[in-house]
């Protein structure tokens, strides 16, 4: 007997004897057909189509196979539906801002939700908890993300209302799975940008499966889009891998790995920014000298033993290392010139520099390091019985952090912003200083209960409900966390019953009530501090810091539609926060300063809301819209030594309104050719020049964030292309030529503060990156 399997656009290739009658099965899902072919000649090519009428079974698993419909604001992607979109970075994090997260930083991994702020987001890993760098000032500083998205299977996102079994944080969760190979497969990725490898397979005993991914990545070409001239030298390099071995059908073990060295260096010679408006037309030039430069070298290390012991009975141990080397040498300095500019329509000098406003000179200088090293030990118990599913877990962790700062800042605008010790005259007062070290040791003990179970089946009126407690030896605190949600689907019952009795489905759409789902969490999260967050603005340790505290309120509704004949899906949330014990922080770039006093209370409260499905036939889109209002009230002291209240001001992440689009398209007289498109809209950001300006004046705002993205794709062999008789092994190729900040808008990061020689001040904008090409491959072979 001769069989075969079709690739993912379902072409086969059969060898079969010639001159006789033969029998051909096909078969997908529980559909069988049969057909026979008679007499073919020696070499001849038989081409021979079917079709398998699977209609009733697609009904009942889009209705049925919808993972986790019923937790709230949680959204499950395949990692493989993301990757010919255009990223600047290409990292999962950066697609989040078009699934309820909010990002005003395309070189950066870090991401907003719900008026949190980056340090408020938990990031796992098979199960594992990884973490951002510690001492990055800027999002080209950053390097690779810890995901390496060509080995992501599942990703699982949730803003808001998470359940007990996850760990300790104010705002959302992102939940990676990464793949178990069951066949051959690797994929090559190369563009302007760098280069990825990944390769998967699983041993013909099916006992042992793994996947590894090499990065290397050099963002020169988006960093010569910046205001900033000079020889920029990065280079990001990971190695990644998932190895697992199953013994026997229920026991296992998996060890996940992750290399990477990053590293930005930069030798500036110049700087040339326009802002301002149309009455007022400035310039700042900036001769600059010097070498900023960051290095950080990161590993982490997870051993996971799995025991199933039956299918309702899942045991894990898991056992992980995370290691953090950074280190910072920054001595940079300029001498600058602040213009204005001729606005004259009529003057044949437009645009040129009118007359000077002001000079200064500054220096930089930076001599940080920071190692940390955590280690944990967990296990997790999941137990299905009946109507119920239980979930329990324990994990200690033990960290401990080195750091060293040494890093001040000098600025003379004009004799207008020097600080001088007027007793002698002589000695200069640094406008910053801040020089510190400190050593951090401590431990933690977590532990979770919760219970899924199903209330009334008819309904699908369910009952998520679990408790968290956590112990800190840093300060002694133990805190407990409830967690709570319900979902309910009133509709189940009616359409569960006409979709039985029905005799030709394509009627039941017409036919059937509103499918649609209410979902309520209630919750109590607290988050613990870590280092950053117990660092005080002149670097000294609060060693009575305690865990910030947020509860959340969420009502969500669910609700599945058809339109032109295809499925959709529309999630709509409304939220509200009340914070207390919270650290109070600014944020200049990607850098958040925090205050390391637990001293202010807050509120957010928002919608959002979210349209996806297939607006073209086979190709699925997202639309998102968000509304959102965050304050706080921070206590401080005075100059006078009085406790005083700010009253409720603009958090640094009150970004009121937020519209995204993540849109893909193809050609109808030719489908091998895509358009995929990523647009971004986020209103105005207020900002802090410094920790004191938070509380004793009104914010200055960042321009809304504006950004468009596309990319025009090819297949070339695979996908609708024909499949290539030579290059037999090769699954799919395609390229895709990509042009980033389409629109060309100057979107704001940051500002850096001058004044002139009538001693006012200005604000001049760093600006983000701007429109760039790319040209990009992706090769898969099987």
């Amino acid at each position: 007997m001769n069989f075969t399997f079709s690739d993912n656009n379902g072409y086969y290739k059969l060898k079969v004897p010639s001159e006789h009658i033969i029998t051909l099965f096909f078969s997908f899902l529980q559909k069988r057909e049969k057909k026979t072919v008679q007499n073919l000649k020696k070499g001849e090519t038989f081409v021979l189509n079917i079709k398998i009428d699977i209609s009733k079974d697609i009904q009942e698993i889009t209705k049925y196979g919808e993972k986790d419909r019923n937790q709230i604001s949680t959204i499950n992607i395949e990692g493989k539906k993301l990757e010919r979109f255009p990223s600047v970075t290409g990292t999962i994090e950066s697609f989040l801002k078009y699934f309820g997260a909010t990002s005003n930083n395309e070189l950066s991994s870090g991401y907003n939700v719900r008026g949190g702020n980056y340090d408020e987001n938990l990031v796992y890993i098979n199960n594992i908890e990884v973490y951002r760098p510690f001492i990055i000032r800027a999002g080209q500083q950053e390097g690779l993300s810890v995901i390496n998205p060509e080995m992501v299977d599942r990703v699982s996102f949730s803003s808001g209302g998470f359940e007990a079994k996850y760990g300790d944080k104010l705002s959302s969760v992102l939940d990676i799975q990464y793949k178990t190979p069951r066949k051959y497969e690797t994929t090559v990725k190369a563009s302007f940008m760098g280069t990825d490898i990944t390769i998967g397979n699983q041993s013909k005993n099916r006992r042992l499966s793994f996947i590894i991914g090499a990065r290397y990545r050099s963002n020169r070409l988006l960093f010569n889009s910046l205001d900033i001239s000079g020889d920029y030298r990065p280079l990001n390099a990971d190695l990644q891998s998932f190895i697992r071995y199953r013994f026997s059908k229920s026991w296992s073990i998996s060890l996940l790995s992750n290399l990477a060295y990053n590293k930005f260096s930069l030798v500036p010679s110049d700087r040339q920014t326009s802002f301002g408006t149309v009455n007022t037309a400035l310039k700042l030039n900036i001769y600059m000298g010097g070498l900023e430069q960051l290095k950080y070298f990161i590993a982490l290390n997870g051993l996971t033993f799995q025991y199933k012991s039956n299918k309702n009975t899942d045991f894990k141990i898991i056992a992980s290392h995370y290691t953090t080397n950074e280190n910072e040498q920054n001595t940079t300095e300029g001498a600058y010139g602040l213009y204005e500019l001729d606005n004259n329509l009529g003057s044949e000098k437009i645009g040129k520099e009118k007359r000077m406003l002001g000079v200064g000179y500054f220096i930089n200088n930076a001599r940080n390091e920071l190692k940390a090293d955590v280690y944990n030990g967990c296990f997790i118990l999941n137990k299905q019985k009946n109507k119920s599913n239980w979930t329990i877990g324990s994990k200690y962790q033990n960290e401990k952090i080195d750091d060293k700062i040494n890093e001040w800042k000098y600025n003379d605008s004009a004799g207008h912003n020097i600080s001088l010790n007027r007793k002698n005259g002589e000695n200069i007062i640094l406008d910053e200083r801040i020089k510190a070290t400190n050593s951090v040791s401590s431990f933690r003990i977590s532990s979770f209960i919760q219970n899924n179970i199903l209330i009334k089946q008819n309904i699908n009126f369910r009952v998520n409900a679990g408790i968290r407690h956590q112990f800190w030896s840093f300060n002694n605190e133990n805190i407990i966390s409830p967690r709570f949600n319900i979902s309910i689907e009133p509709n189940k019952k009616f359409n569960d019953t006409l979709l039985k009795k029905l005799k030709n489905i394509n009627q039941f759409d017409s036919l059937k009530k509103r499918d649609y789902m209410l979902k309520f969490s209630f919750g109590i999260y607290f988050q613990s501090p870590f280092y950053r967050e117990m660092r005080k603005l002149d670097g000294s340790i609060n060693k009575g810091i305690k865990s910030q505290q947020s509860t959340h309120f969420v009502f969500g509704y669910d609700l599945n539609f058809k339109a032109w004949e295809r499925p959709f899906k529309l999630v709509s949330e409304i939220y509200y926060k009340n914070m207390k014990n919270l650290i109070p922080y600014y944020i200049d770039n990607v850098r958040i300063r925090y205050y390391g006093e637990n001293a202010s209370k807050a509120y957010s409260t928002g919608i959002d809301t979210r349209i996806n499905g297939e607006f073209i036939s086979g190709l699925e889109s997202w639309l998102n819209f968000s509304l959102l209002q965050t304050q706080e009230n921070i206590t401080y002291i005075n100059k006078d030594g009085l406790k005083k209240q700010s009253g409720y001001i603009r958090r640094p992440t009150d970004q009121r309104v937020n519209f995204s689009i993540l849109f893909a398209d193809e050609l109808n007289i030719d489908k091998t050719y895509k358009m995929h498109l990523g647009l971004v809209f986020g209103s105005r950001l207020p900002y802090y020049f410094n920790g004191e300006n938070r509380y004793t004046s009104l914010p200055n705002t960042i321009p809304p964030y504006r950004r468009v993205d596309i990319g025009f794709s090819k297949e070339i062999i695979g996908g609708y292309a024909k499949p290539s008789e030579k290059w037999n092994r090769i699954e799919t190729l395609w390229l895709s030529f990509e042009i980033f900040n389409l629109l060309q808008f100057n979107n704001t990061v940051s500002y850096i503060w001058v004044k002139d020689i009538n001693n006012l001040t200005y604000g001049v904008p760093n600006y983000l990156t701007g429109r760039r090409i790319n040209l990009r491959m992706i090769l898969k072979l099987k």
